[in-house]
């Protein structure tokens, strides 16, 4: 039986509740996999669940409220997904662990189309990031920087930027280690926005109509960041 920090067992009520909630998770996500976030409603979600409105209505408040859950355990599944990989390769150089972190992400990306979509441009504005799902996929950012930084830390000194103060805010926000190099947080932040445009671009099938290997490009690209931060 589920317990509580205090070691006093999770309240029936309390644990019927959870299990709602997974479960309208769960259908959300069938029909957010199978149309898109549009199709991701309370009306739609509770005929599949064969709850009525006004009864889902008590789980979530509205259905931005719902599409934010949606938001915060995709990201989590992403960013805990890259981090387990590279966590599995802990004794790979940071080469080798920054390739397996981008890799996994494409990967991810795109066995999940609909929910990737969904967490960078198939929202409105009135679901924004949720703090709780930034955190989450800042998990799997870490290992990025990490590795970049350990590259960078064994180059020349790259000169300063105007980026650099606001990139230092964001990564200490996340909880990176406080002596990591500007050029390693310059360099994360490109790699993120290149093999964020790759996946969107095959997820669209833009690269496919082109006639061009999605994976080919990425090894490309990791390439390019590999000699960027080698310097």
């Amino acid at each position: 039986m589920p317990r509580t920090a205090a070691d006093e067992p999770v309240p029936r009520r309390e644990r019927l509740r959870q299990q709602t909630v997974d479960e309208i998770k769960e259908r959300a996500f069938e029909l957010l996999d199978a149309g898109g976030a549009h199709d991701v409603t309370i009306a739609s979600v509770g005929k599949g669940m064969g709850m009525t409105p006004p009864a889902l209505y008590r789980y979530f408040p509205s259905r931005e409220a719902l599409l934010s859950a949606l938001v915060v355990d995709a990201y989590a599944d992403l960013g805990s997904t890259v981090a387990d990989a590279v966590g599995g390769a802990a004794d790979e150089g940071p080469h080798a662990r920054l390739r397996l972190a981008l890799t996994t992400y494409r990967t991810w990306a795109t066995a999940h189309p609909r929910r990737y979509t969904m967490l960078f441009s198939d929202r409105s504005r009135d679901v924004p990031d949720p703090p709780a799902g930034v955190a989450a996929v800042n998990v799997g950012m870490l290992p990025v920087l990490a590795a970049l930084g350990e590259i960078a830390a064994a180059s020349a000194p790259a000169g300063g930027t105007p980026l650099d103060e606001a990139l230092t805010r964001w990564a200490q926000g996340m909880g990176a280690p406080a002596d990591l190099a500007p050029a390693a947080l310059r360099l994360a932040v490109l790699a993120w926005s290149r093999v964020h445009g790759l996946v969107s671009l095959e997820i669209t099938g833009a690269l496919a109509g082109m006639g061009l290997d999605a994976g080919l490009l990425l090894e490309t690209e990791i390439e390019s960041l590999l000699a960027a931060a080698a310097g």
